[in-house]
This record gives structure tokens, C-alpha cells and sequence, in this order.
């Protein structure tokens, strides 16, 4: 399946990917996840995404832009392929105004496309169920205004999913919704509220992409990780199903039920 990983800071961090040998690095993650990469980020309350329809093992962009990327909202995804061809544009995460949104699982596409106003209809770019049931969702936001209401509705009309672990974010707060249905423990997410002792070194192992990631500037600064698996061995704490997180401007992360 597809990973999720997400980062809301008090203030613009970096975080890296290494490329580096060894038992952990992204020249692993091939094997398992080897068609696409996306990193999605905010410049100037601006979103901005870079991915590639490729394994991030291979990418000659991907150690440039690892260390370059310095924002207080990161959002990235490397994708195992379950509906539409391996192409930039089906690679997460997907922008839509100032939206950023990456998917783990499955969902009906055609019947989600079929809701789908002209206006959300006309903006989808690939041929993935996610990039669907983003604009599903952010239709059903509009509506209700606001993003807890907004999934709890569009959730309402929706079947035949397997998967519906996401993250989301409009630039000021983080979503993270988790739930499935069936094998609950293969659609796993988590969240850890990190508040650092200055001047630490941030590491963060990834068992699952055999990934490092790193970020040279978490120094003393707040910030809230969400992930699909348990990068360290702090206190993470798993996302009931069913559950959205929402993180705000000023890190507060609370759980609302959302079925």
C-alpha cells in the first residue's frame, strides 16, 4: 500500500529524505513502492508540489529538492499503484487551490465521479480514485464549511471503499483521517506531538519504505508528525478508525469522531 507523512511546526522546517547507503535509505524503496514519489509543501502561503511517476531511488531531482523544501506544512506520499497508469499526474500529493490531499486505500471512482459538480469534475487531472475523492470531499466542505462536517457528509455517500486514510490541509491546519474497511492494522496511522530540547538532530526511521528522514532544522521547535507507521520510539499514538485529526495553526491536535 502507499505511505503517508505529514508535518505541521510552529515555524519552516526542512525535512529530508536520504539518499545515503545503508540498511534505511529511499534506494530501498523501490521494491516495494516503485511508482511514484510527492512531496507537497507551502511557499508564501502558496501550495507547491514536486513529484515524479518514478521509484524515489531512481529521481535525480528528488536529493536537490529533499534539502531545499523548508515550510511549516509538509505533506509527502510514495505510491504502490492501484487504479490509474503510472503518470505524474496520478502520483500524490494533488493540489486543488490551496488544498493539499494524499490517500492511502481504495474507492469507487466512477460512483464518486458521477456526484462530482462541473467544476470539481473539470479540475481532475489523472485517472485515480484519490484524486476523485479529494475533490469529493473539498465539494462537500464547500457546502458545509467546514472540513470535519465536509468528510462526515461526503463519507455518508460513499461504498465500497478499502481504505480511507488521508491528509489534508488548506496551509493553516492539518487533517488526518484514518479508516478501512477491513484489515484495520494494514491501514495503519499515527500522530506525535514533538516539542524538542534545543539544538537536537532530528531522525526519524521508516522500517515500512526502508526510508530516513531527517530534518536539520526541527531545533527547539514544535511540531505534530503524522504518519502511516511509528517513526520513532516516542509516544505515537494511533488514529482510531473512524477518527479525524486536526491540527491546528498553534500545534493544539484533537480527535473528532467521524464515521
Amino acid at each position: 500500500m502507499c505511505r503517508l507523512f505529514g508535518l505541521r511546526a510552529n515555524k519552516p522546517v526542512d525535512v529530508e529524505f536520504s539518499l545515503a547507503t545503508g540498511p534505511l535509505t529511499m534506494r530501498k524503496l523501490g521494491a516495494k513502492h516503485p511508482n511514484g514519489w510527492g512531496i507537497g509543501w507551502y511557499e508564501r502561503n502558496s501550495p507547491a508540489v514536486k513529484k515524479e511517476p518514478i521509484a524515489a531511488a531512481t529521481s535525480p531531482d528528488l536529493p536537490h529538492i529533499a534539502t531545499e523544501v523548508r515550510s511549516h506544512l509538509v505533506i509527502t506520499h510514495v505510491r504502490k499503484a492501484t487504479c490509474g497508469d503510472v503518470t505524474e499526474a496520478n502520483c500524490h500529493p494533488f493540489k486543488y487551490r490551496n488544498w493539499l490531499f494524499a490517500h492511502n486505500g481504495s474507492v469507487d471512482r466512477d460512483a464518486l465521479l458521477g456526484k462530482l459538480d462541473s467544476t470539481h469534475r473539470s479540475a481532475i487531472q489523472g485517472q485515480t480514485d484519490s484524486e476523485v475523492f479529494f475533490h469529493w470531499i473539498l465539494q462537500n466542505v464547500e457546502l458545509t464549511r467546514s472540513v470535519p462536517e465536509g468528510l462526515r457528509t461526503a463519507l455518508k455517500e460513499m461504498a465500497g471503499f478499502t481504505g480511507l486514510n488521508l491528509i489534508l490541509t488548506d496551509g493553516a491546519n492539518l487533517y488526518a483521517y484514518r479508516n478501512a474497511a477491513k484489515s484495520p492494522g494494514y491501514y495503519s496511522l499515527f500522530y506525535l506531538r514533538r516539542d524538542p530540547k534545543p539544538d537536537s538532530f532530528e531522525e526519524f526511521h521508516s522500517a515500512e519504505v526502508q526510508a530516513l528522514l531527517r530534518s536539520k532544522a526541527l531545533r527547539g521547535e514544535k511540531a505534530v508528525l503524522v504518519c502511516s507507521e511509528r517513526l520513532t520510539n516516542e509516544a505515537w499514538q494511533e488514529i482510531p478508525l473512524g477518527s479525524l485529526l486536526v491540527v491546528a495553526e498553534n500545534l493544539s491536535a484533537n480527535l473528532v469522531e467521524v464515521k
